[in-house]
């Protein structure tokens, strides 16, 4: 059973939040890893990083795709790892920023706060970080899309792919790794999805519902 949740948890993870629709897609454009995972002196804490990525963004609710922009991540680890069947389960809260300068600087093309989950199979070398708010956190802020633009139900995911070394675990943290990314925003900008199209979406975040509350309760 836990294999089967995990399975639609990870095969809807990219997908918007019931009446909610895409407004952004991104991802780096260097062919090296630019995402780091660092644990600290008693393995506890693994705090997740992206410095001044060159990123290039290919939708953009409304606006032209933009090239050469920076993406930055900053974000630690608030519980202990855990085990789902074959898979690792962590949360995280932190701040990301898309903008024009680095160091978040110029243009602030997309950025927010947030508390998410971080999940993928122990010794692949894939990694999920999805935020869907509600019922995490996650407040969303441009200088190009309106307030309006970015309202709840959102969406903030990050897929983490070629892990080096693999997805492990040390101590009760996620083991130290580096990764490439590319990512994805939605908010409640657009029409609702058609009826059917609500359900999938409706069945993906009961599952991953009901996965953190599998987790975090023991």
């Amino acid at each position: 059973m836990k294999a089967l949740l995990l399975a639609t948890v990870l095969s809807l993870a990219f997908a918007a939040p019931a009446g909610a629709a895409q407004i952004a897609a991104f991802g780096q454009t260097s062919g090296s890893n630019t995402f780091t995972a660092t644990v600290d002196a008693t393995d506890t804490v693994t705090t997740f990083t992206v410095d001044n990525a060159s990123t290039d963004v290919t939708q953009l609710f409304g606006n032209s795709p933009m090239a050469g922009v920076f993406f930055n991540l900053s974000a630690s680890s608030i519980d202990a790892v855990s085990g789902v069947g074959s898979a690792l389960l962590q949360h995280y809260s932190g701040t990301f920023c898309i903008s024009s300068a680095a160091n978040c600087g110029g243009v602030d093309i997309l950025s927010g706060t947030f508390t998410d989950a971080a999940f993928g199979a122990a010794g692949g070398t894939g990694l999920v970080v999805n935020v869907s708010s509600p019922p995490d956190t996650l407040v969303l802020s441009s200088s190009i899309l309106p307030a309006s633009d970015l309202i709840a139900p959102t969406s903030f995911n990050l897929a983490l792919s070629n892990l080096t070394p693999a997805l492990a675990s040390i101590g009760s943290t996620i083991a130290p790794f580096d990764a490439s990314f590319a990512g994805t925003a939605s908010s409640a900008v657009a029409a609702v999805p058609e009826p059917a199209t609500m359900g999938i979406l409706a069945l993906g975040v009961l599952a991953l519902a009901t996965l953190r509350r599998r987790t975090i309760g023991g």
